[in-house]
């Protein structure tokens, strides 16, 4: 795939229960939200070649579990982290073929890590959509100045709700894993796309692995604090899971503060309700992160 223009959004949209069975759909279906948006942020775990058969986390044992849970859920926008151009597969089973996505490696093209957004093309029209490097020099793919060992990247795409009309920005990304001060300027330079869809009227949908703990943590109080967005787990009318860790790592699901993969919605955005999917599978968990879930309604324009 062919990168594309780096230009900024302004400029490109003038452009536990660990037994737990997957159902039909885990988020129940109430008449008052025939308009609700379904949104999952999931951490995929990417394939390694060091990875045994008796590894939780070796590919051929998750992948049925992912195409599983994709086929149970099917979100009608799905941000996902650390993909690889040979993994799709799964995803793409299970979600079926009204899906697409967009977004490239980290380091380019197929390259690299990809954070892509998946989109259910019978609910979603994709509009523009472009990718942004978590770095000094944003526009330049694969680059790095905060210290982070390898390259981190933030995808964002405008929509049109095909059953409301209303127009609403997608970000998805996969902050820094080690240093603070790599996730907090990731988070800030977030902060600054999102503040130029606010200037176009967009509602904004933020998803993400965050390896920050919600609510207690410097990239947090940027996204929630200096730039006012709302906690989809906090702000939903019913939290339809225990408030479980995201990152068990293929342990015990436990309920715990350390909620690392977050929902975060622009003001105005109403969240019916959320969830924290501990579902395996046949016994088996799709990846070390669980998936996190809402229904949000778009406020009218």
């Amino acid at each position: 795939m062919t990168p594309p223009d780096q230009s900024a959004p302004v400029a490109a949209t003038a452009t536990a229960t660990a037994t737990a069975t997957a159902t039909a759909s885990s988020i129940p279906a109430r008449s008052e939200s025939a308009a609700a948006l379904h949104v999952m942020s999931f951490n995929a775990l990417f394939q390694t070649d060091t990875s045994t058969p008796e590894d939780p986390g070796h590919w051929p044992r998750r992948a049925p579990a992912i195409e599983a849970l994709m086929a149970a859920e099917r979100p009608h926008l799905l941000g996902l982290q650390e993909m690889q151009a040979w993994t799709y597969g799964p995803l793409e089973a299970g979600l079926g073929s009204s899906y697409r996505s967009v977004g490239v490696g980290t380091r380019g093209g197929s390259d690299g890590l990809i954070n892509p957004i998946f989109y259910d093309t019978e609910r979603l029209e994709l509009l523009a959509w472009n990718q942004f490097w978590l770095s000094d020099r944003p526009r330049e793919i694969g680059s790095r100045t905060w210290g982070n060992a390898g390259p981190r990247a933030a995808v964002w795409a405008r929509f049109r709700d095909l059953a409301t009309g209303r127009e609403l920005a997608h970000v998805n990304t996969h902050l820094d894993h080690v240093i603070t001060q790599a996730k907090v300027k990731g988070a800030q330079l977030i902060a600054d796309h999102l503040r130029q869809f606010h200037l176009l009227d967009l509602p904004t949908i933020t998803t993400g692995d965050f390896n920050s703990v919600a609510e207690s943590s410097p990239a947090y109080e940027v996204l929630m604090g200096d730039l006012g967005l709302q906690d989809s787990w906090l702000a939903a009318e019913q939290q339809l899971s225990p408030g479980w860790s995201t990152f068990p790592f293929f342990g015990e699901v436990e309920e715990s503060p350390f909620r690392i993969d977050w929902i975060l919605l622009s003001q105005g955005v109403q969240v019916l309700d959320a969830r924290i999917n501990d579902t395996r599978p046949d016994g088996m968990f799709p990846s070390d992160h669980l998936p996190v879930q809402a229904r949000v309604v778009l406020p009218v324009a």
